[in-house]
């Protein structure tokens, strides 16, 4: 199948260059190719097909139609991933499901006959085929072109795009939400557990909490005492932590000093002088 925008190779008349048309030598369709491309853009015809087919294939497709008139292009719109992804999950049928189509015919002649002809008419085929039993549903639209087509999925691909952004930064400013309100819900936690450890006077917790945020007003005389004598409790318990909690040992002084001459003993003298003096 031909992609959006593309021309036929099998008609070599529309691909005609002209090398002098633009300086660098680069190739541009001459203005006889462009005529005659415009013109036949202009015979052509778009057939809507309202529905396809359950599981029918594309090549299926352009097969049953081909007869009618020569094709070109073709787009099937696919189902929601999300009802093929439920029908897996309870084992039904994995092939792909496409619920609407467009299909382009060459001539507008032919298109228009070929959905006056099938439309709400069997599909047929062998009695026993999968499709004997579904009835076309087609419709040919008057003055629509494939570029509409075109134009049309790409208007709605990048509303999907705006609507997914969107949709992010709702659920982005829902998430921060959420955060500083629990941010929240513990600095009120905290607060009311601080209250009440001053209120019960239980310095050990309050060691542990922070500092209550300040407030918008000003301090009176009788909470500025209770800070003053909370900041003394708290600064004499830090110094009673850092003072001994045993009795200081009266130091051993050196046994070869006289503590009561306040010189060195006699017998260290004597072996002092008296050795040295024995070995002259």
């Amino acid at each position: 199948e031909l992609g959006f925008g593309a021309m036929d190779p099998a008609e070599p008349e529309l691909f005609e260059f002209n090398d002098d048309a633009r300086p660098g030598g680069k190739k541009v369709l001459s203005e006889k190719a462009l005529k005659k491309a415009r013109a036949d853009q202009a015979k052509r015809g778009v057939v809507y097909l309202g529905s396809i087919p359950p599981f029918m294939k594309p090549q299926k497709l352009r097969q049953l139609l081909t007869p009618y008139g020569d094709l070109d292009r073709m787009y099937l719109m696919p189902e929601d991933p999300e009802i093929r992804a439920r029908r897996k999950k309870f084992k039904g049928n994995t092939g792909k499901n496409f619920v609407e189509g467009w299909v382009e015919f060459r001539d507008k002649k032919k298109a228009k006959a070929c959905a006056a002809m099938l439309n709400g008419t069997q599909v047929g085929g062998r009695r026993r085929g999968a499709h004997f039993s579904d009835l076309w549903n087609m419709k040919y639209l008057p003055k629509f072109k494939w570029d509409n087509l075109t134009e049309e999925i790409e208007y709605q691909k990048a509303l999907r795009e705006q609507r997914m952004q969107l949709e992010l930064s709702v659920a982005k400013k829902e998430r921060d939400f959420y955060l500083q309100k629990v941010e929240q819900a513990k600095q009120i936690e905290k607060m009311r557990e601080r209250r009440a450890a001053e209120a019960a006077g239980d310095l050990e917790k309050l060691k542990h909490l922070p500092e209550a945020p300040p407030e918008d007003r000003e301090e009176t005389k009788e909470e500025y005492e209770a800070r003053m004598r909370r900041e003394r409790a708290r600064q004499k318990e830090e110094r009673n932590q850092l003072l001994r909690r045993f009795k200081q040992r009266e130091a051993l002084g050196d046994i070869n000093v006289d503590s009561a001459r306040g010189m060195m003993s006699v017998d260290v003298l004597r072996d002092l002088f008296v050795g040295k003096s024995d070995d002259e």
